[in-house]
């Protein structure tokens, strides 16, 4: 390629580059005489080898050299001086321009055209060098330019992975310098999960495949995207993959799907349809509300989905929108496939093409059938609440943040005789009889400063008369918390004052009854401790007598009297005896109403011990099997409960003894809100018909000649465990034994 060598005008680069151009000019020319000065010299250095033959064989190499590095003017002029310097240093006679003979004419003539043929040829091969020079430089401009401008990341890599070189856009893309990354691996940039298969990647490449495969990448920050990879092998042995980033795709596509499932599964009945009202898509909801599969509506007109008084409407809508309009939220009435109308709110959107062309309409409907129905419901009540508002049989007003009254029932405007025109807006606290209290209270319930509670207080009518008013305060609360009002409702009390005062009276009056009926009672007792003093002392000493005197005849005069006369005595000292016996018994009951209860923590199983431990006498020469069950601690009495124990334990003792062994067990069981003991045994029960009889004074369900007793042990258990708040009861069946039950409220206080 020729150099250009018109000299640069411009200043500073463009100087510079002139100089350059024409430094390179004379170089090729300089080059060019250095070497026919060369050749000039080696043929007279083989001088005394070729004589006088051969004078321009080294000439021509002078030429060719001179063609090869300057091109076809630096070749000529070569010839040229080769001429001149062979005629005067080469051709006879040397040292002279003149020539010797026509074999000298003929050897430079023969030079002449030689040395041009081999400067034309030389001069061809080094253009055509020099363009392939230029075209190669271009090339790898261009591909430098690609390489390092691409926007997509561009890796070399060997066949090992190991990257050699990195374009911008991939230092960018993951997040290196340069320098960094051509010290990396491919294992370096992907995610775990993606190293295996680089091997089956190189493997692919290396098979002159084409290869192209999203990958997982990660940053030098560790965050992870996505990529789509295209990698070959390069004629070099090298590798060349180029990196596309995806995530912009990725996400567009996974909001494109999300999109496409909102359509698809939306609950509204989303409709695509073109500018002639034909329905080109029908959703799933679609479906649902309007009753027609997809297969029958898509390619059918919409209009069979309008009621006949709807039709204008489509025409209406269809015009706006081809004027690029959309009609939002238009509540309107559709036809399902079964022929029932149904409310819709409906909204249509012109749909354009790539050159914005409106082509058809995207609609929106939802069925609204319920939500009509639940605002006709809201509408129905809230009438109803205003007519139970205002029909209530109390007194109901509300006031704001200020305290004014901002609604009023009926029933209160006729407790107070004004009309809500009277009283709306007016401050609370100016119906009351007492301003100056009621608007303090009102007030600081504004602020927060004084709790909602339920009070009383006088309220004055239009009249001026003043009556009393029971009133329940609620604070009324914004979605912030703030206070902005308070709800109150009232009920007259007139009548139930005037009822106070009749019941002061007349609780005055009962309890003037009271202390005379205390006063009586009072002296019932003194008569009963007189009564009980006189059986102690006045009835017990003739017993005694009677008992003594019998006992002594019988042992003074026994041999004397008859077998019947002293048959007579031991009946008059069992009567004694058993009359004192049933003496104590009703002492021992009538003290229980008066002998106050000292309750403590009790430990049951110990006091049970005791207590048959007790009666050991009574189990004397008999066989007894006594099973002690789980028995739960209570509070009461230590010594009244143990008396109930005792008794019952006796009663088992006694009416077991007909069995060869007695089997008695005493235990509790939890109830729900007490604890509930037993006993138990295998003796001669009773018929459940007289289980009524069983806790009555005297009262007795065998005969005394078979079992011994005053009717008195069963009466005081009975009276011990009520004082302690419990209940007793007994289960049996003739001859299969019997259980008597008591409850104790465990753990309960002193009384």
């Amino acid at each position: 390629m020729k150099r250009n060598r018109q000299d640069d005008t411009g200043d500073g680069p463009a100087q510079l580059r002139g100089g350059l151009r024409n430094a390179a000019y004379w170089l090729d020319y300089g080059f060019a005489a250095f070497c026919v000065a060369g050749a000039i010299g080696l043929r007279l250095a083989l001088d005394p080898l070729l004589g006088p033959h051969f004078y321009f064989s080294t000439l021509f190499f002078a030429v060719l050299l001179a063609a090869w590095y300057g091109g076809l003017g630096p070749a000529l002029a070569a010839v040229a001086l080769g001429a001149l310097a062979s005629i005067y240093f080469l051709l006879p006679p040397r040292g002279s321009f003149a020539l010797a003979g026509q074999e000298e004419h003929a050897g430079l003539v023969l030079y002449l055209l030689t040395g041009l043929g081999i400067a034309a040829l030389g001069g061809a091969m080094r253009q055509a060098q020099r363009q392939a020079d230029a075209a190669r430089r271009e090339s790898e401009a261009r591909y430098n330019t690609l390489f390092q401008y691409a926007p997509d990341g561009i890796l070399i890599a060997d066949m090992q992975s190991n990257y050699r070189d990195a374009n911008a856009s991939a230092c960018r893309m993951f997040g290196y310098a340069h320098d960094e990354f051509v010290s990396r691996n491919a294992r370096d940039i992907v995610v775990p999960a993606e190293i295996p298969h680089i091997g089956q990647a190189l493997d692919t490449i290396k098979a002159k495949a084409a290869y192209q495969r999203e990958w997982k990448f990660r940053r030098k920050d560790d965050s992870v995207f996505d990529a789509d990879v295209i990698a070959t092998m390069m004629p070099d042995g090298n590798l060349l993959a180029v990196i596309r980033d995806i995530t912009e795709r990725k996400q567009a596509e996974h909001a494109a799907l999300q999109l496409a499932n909102i359509v698809t599964y939306s609950d509204d009945a989303i409709i695509g349809k073109d500018l002639h009202s034909i329905v080109t898509s029908w959703n799933r909801g679609a479906e649902r509300i309007f009753g027609y599969p997809a297969a029958e509506m898509i390619g059918a007109s919409i209009a069979r989905l309008i009621p006949a008084n709807r039709q204008p409407e489509e025409e209406v809508i269809m015009a706006r929108i081809r004027q690029g309009e959309s009609v939002e939220h238009f509540e309107t009435l559709r036809m399902t496939k079964a022929g029932k109308i149904i409310d819709v709110s409906v909204t249509v959107s012109p749909i354009k093409d790539a050159a914005g062309q409106i082509i058809g309409a995207s609609k929106i409907a939802r069925d609204i059938t319920t939500q009509k129905q639940t605002e006709e419901g809201l509408r129905t009540s809230r009438q109803e609440f205003k007519d139970l508002f205002d029909q209530a049989p109390i007194g109901i007003h509300e006031v704001d943040g200020q305290g004014r009254l901002v609604r009023i029932n009926q029933t209160e405007l006729k407790m107070l005789g004004y009309t809500a025109e009277e009283l709306l807006g007016r401050f609370v606290w100016e119906i009351s009889a007492e301003p100056a209290v009621s608007k303090s209270a009102v007030l600081a319930k504004l602020k927060g400063v004084m709790p909602q509670a339920v009070f009383e207080r006088s309220l004055q009518r239009k009249d001026g008369l003043a009556f009393p008013v029971a009133i329940e305060d609620r604070i009324i609360k914004d979605k912030t918390g703030a206070i902005t009002g308070i709800f109150s409702v009232m009920q007259d009390i007139t009548e139930r004052k005037q009822a106070e005062v009749e019941i002061r009276g007349l609780n005055a009056s009962l309890e003037r009854r009271v202390a005379e009926r205390t006063a009586q009672l009072e002296a019932a007792n003194k008569e009963l401790e007189a009564f009980s003093y006189s059986v102690s002392h006045d009835l017990r000493a003739p017993l005694r007598a009677v008992d003594g005197f019998a006992q002594a005849v019988i042992e003074d005069y026994a041999p004397l009297l008859p077998e019947e006369g002293r048959h007579f005595l031991r009946t008059i000292r069992e009567g004694a005896q058993k009359m004192g016996v049933l003496i104590d018994d009703l002492l021992a009951f009538s003290r229980l109403s008066r002998q106050p209860l000292n309750k403590y923590a009790v430990d049951t199983r110990h006091l049970v011990q005791e207590a048959w431990e007790q009666l050991e006498p009574q189990r004397q020469g008999r066989r007894c099997e006594f099973t002690l069950g789980t028995l739960a601690p209570c509070r009461g009495d230590p010594a009244l409960l143990k008396q109930v124990w005792l008794n019952l334990l006796s009663n088992a003792l006694k009416y077991s003894r007909a069995r060869p062994v007695a089997v008695i067990e005493a235990g509790s069981r939890e109830e729900p809100d007490a604890v509930s003991y037993f006993v138990r045994d295998n003796g001669t029960g009773f018929d459940m018909a007289y289980a009524h009889k069983l806790f009555g004074v005297f009262q007795r369900l065998h005969r005394a000649d078979e079992y011994e007793g005053t009717g008195v042990g069963l009466a005081i258990v009975q009276r011990i465990v009520r004082r302690h708040g419990g209940r007793v009861w007994a289960e049996a069946a003739p001859d299969q034994g019997a259980t008597f039950y008591f409850t104790l409220q465990g753990g309960a206080a002193d009384e």
